[in-house]
């Protein structure tokens, strides 16, 4: 993973703040000419825009893209958090900490290219998360290159806003940093909506070593490339499935190996569906993510393992049906991951319970109990070189705000 320095993170920080100025600016004006108007209704639908069809949305989830005649945008948030935790039933510890200072600065021109760069303070570090360029090679192809998730798991693409519960969970990061298969990565990424509700997107990136590096490989060994092919379709409004299909090279020590998976997921928001009745604020993100890879296979005595990993997060909202407005949300998360299906007793599962409440999508204050039971033959370094999932029982109270 590629960190940039405190110092160089402030600095283009500072710069992007300042690019912001004038058409924070030109907003202010904005407002005082039409001061003494009647206020819109809040209720209306939005204006109509005429951006490619495709283009709508940028599909990382992290912060909005520019909206309306913006061609210029930042968003941002922050999430400060307290821990309580208990690992392999050692004693308590606690801790406060700033999980997350995320700030993200999105471009647009024409409507015909995007450009997003995002930063994230955690830890004391200075991090490129997202920085990418997005063209829409007509109104229903858009090319993008750069640094971004790549297109795997309905639970990864959720933002953090999006999801109701304070992380993603182990499941989740043994899937990213463990098998490879999820994150952000260098990539190039070809989306093709043929209609309004289908699509289908293809990506080739760079794969990963388990020590988190990146290195390159010889044309012959295929470059340490890695594939995924994502296909979408939007059953109904708020409904959408996923199919996923991926190759990647893992580089685990000296050895570079290549590997298959396949994912199906369903994202659900009744909101969206206009559905009526006590059901309407239920949101669900699901995954079952099947293929091979790497762990468990000196265990098992062989040079790959077949997995199994599902995940499933979902929430019931009363409330924020309109940005700013307030709401409270109770949810859970459940998962779990099978790291070699011919060995038993390696499995690790988890369960996350807890409720978020305050402004949707200004600000929010969560309070989440999670249980990770990790059986005892897993195998070691599930969670990427030199980090294990271990039984733990974790409360945690976070406080985020977003901008």
């Amino acid at each position: 993973m590629r960190r940039a320095s405190r110092g160089g993170g402030v600095t283009v920080i500072a710069l992007a703040l300042a690019a912001a100025a004038s058409p924070a600016s030109a907003d202010a004006g904005a407002r005082k000419a039409t001061k003494g108007k009647p206020a819109q209704d809040e209720r209306a639908p939005e204006a109509p825009t005429d951006e490619p069809a495709g283009f709508a949305g940028w599909g990382d989830g992290e912060e909005e893209g520019p909206s309306g005649s913006e061609p210029l945008s930042i968003a941002g948030r922050v999430f400060a958090r307290a821990v309580a935790s208990s690992v392999e039933s050692e004693p308590w510890r606690g801790e406060v900490q700033l999980d997350s200072a995320r700030l993200g600065v999105n471009y647009r021109w024409k409507d015909r290219v995007r450009t997003k760069v995002s930063f994230e303070a955690a830890g004391g570090e200075v991090e490129v998360r997202d920085a990418f360029v997005e063209v829409a090679a007509s109104r229903c192809v858009r090319v993008r290159a750069g640094r971004f998730k790549l297109p795997v798991s309905a639970v990864e693409l959720a933002s953090a806003w999006q999801l109701p519960t304070i992380d993603r969970g182990q499941v989740a990061e043994v899937l990213e940093d463990g098998i490879t298969l999820t994150g952000r990565r260098d990539a190039i990424q070809v989306r093709w909506e043929p209609v309004a509700r289908a699509r289908v997107t293809v990506a080739v990136s760079q794969s990963v070593s388990t020590a988190g590096a990146d290195p390159s490989r010889p044309l012959a060994d295929g470059a340490g490339l890695a594939a995924t092919v994502r296909g979408e379709l939007d059953v109904v409004a708020g409904v959408r499935v996923g199919a996923v299909a991926s190759t990647r090279e893992v580089i685990d020590g000296a050895t570079a190996r290549r590997y298959p998976a396949a994912a199906l997921d369903l994202e659900l928001d009744l909101d969206d569906a206009k559905v009526r009745g006590p059901a309407r604020g239920l949101r669900l993100w699901a995954d079952v993510v099947v293929g091979q890879s790497h762990l468990g296979a000196v265990t098992a005595g062989r040079e790959r393992t077949s997995f199994v990993a599902a995940h499933a997060a979902a929430g019931w909202r009363a409330g924020g049906r309109k940005k700013g407005k307030p709401y409270v949300e109770p949810y859970a998360l459940g998962g779990l991951v099978n790291p070699s299906l011919a060995r038993k007793r390696d499995d690790v599962s988890e369960v996350i319970v807890g409720v978020a409440a305050g402004r949707w999508k200004r600000w929010r204050a969560q309070a989440q109990l999670s249980v990770v039971a990790a059986r005892g033959l897993r195998p070691a370094g599930l969670r990427g070189a030199q980090r294990d999932v271990d039984d733990e029982l974790r409360a945690t109270v976070q406080l985020g705000a977003a901008f």
